[in-house]
């Protein structure tokens, strides 16, 4: 999933601005401080809910997911040696072997890559459209392939309300770093680097005013259900709790 690949590609950069945040009024650093848990929390429930492929299709997603990790892996080497990547972590990625670790290896290649696409987008092969692909790719292969090793249950309504809750609160935590982001960054303008939406389309609220937080989000189910995301109150604090 998408959106949990952004939140942990870029976690070390909002918290970068942690201190910051501390000393705007009616913020709750539990935003920024329990962000990486929320992402983790969100993926973790989302394999869980995923439902097995036919066997056709998972040959085919792995094979995919193959090629993907082969170019992504590629173009990662002249990336190191020109000091955009950690050539530790890609190190650990080309030592990966086996079919589970293809799916984690693309995990990885696409946090590296987010935390510094602004930077590498005009000097690789690698897409936009690459990454967004190993980012849906990575989580669900591992998850078919986690359902091979371990009979569980198929995914139910309670999975899924327990995805959708999780979500909602990553979806309210990240777009209050964003907010507060976008304020302490006013003058440059840059949020949208620092701290990408989470969404491909924020929508547009009553009033004509484009926000992060007052359209509803999708849940990130497989069935496409959706989620709700937090909203600002009449009046109130620009900030809303994770809670």
């Amino acid at each position: 999933m998408s959106a949990t690949s952004i939140a942990l590609g870029v976690a070390d950069r909002v918290r970068s601005y942690r201190d910051r945040m501390a000393k705007l009024p009616e913020f709750d650093l539990a935003n920024v401080d329990k962000l990486v848990d929320y992402a983790k929390a969100t993926y973790g429930l989302y394999l869980d809910n995923q439902p097995p492929p036919a066997p056709a299709e998972a040959e085919a997603l792995m094979r995919e997911a193959s090629e993907l990790r082969s170019k992504l892996l590629v173009w990662s080497v002249p990336l190191v040696a020109a000091g955009h990547f950690d050539e530790a972590a890609v190190a650990r990625v080309r030592s990966g072997a086996g079919h589970k670790d293809i799916p984690a290896d693309l995990i990885q290649l696409v946090t590296l890559y987010r935390r510094s696409w602004s930077e590498v987008q005009a000097i690789c092969g690698v897409t936009e459209q690459d990454i967004e692909r190993a980012a849906a790719l990575g989580p669900a292969v591992f998850a078919m392939l986690s359902r091979r090793e371990h009979t569980t249950e198929k995914p139910g309504a309670d999975g899924s309300l327990r995805l959708r809750r999780a979500w909602t609160r990553l979806d309210r935590a990240y777009a209050q770093c964003r907010r507060a982001i976008a304020f302490l960054r006013f003058a440059e303008g840059d949020v949208d680097e620092i701290a990408p939406n989470l969404r491909r389309n924020p929508g547009v609220p009553r009033g004509g005013r484009v926000t992060d937080t007052v359209q509803p989000a999708p849940a990130p189910t497989p069935t496409n259900g959706g989620g709700s995301a937090g909203g600002l109150g009449g009046g109130g604090s620009p900030f809303v709790n994770p809670s």
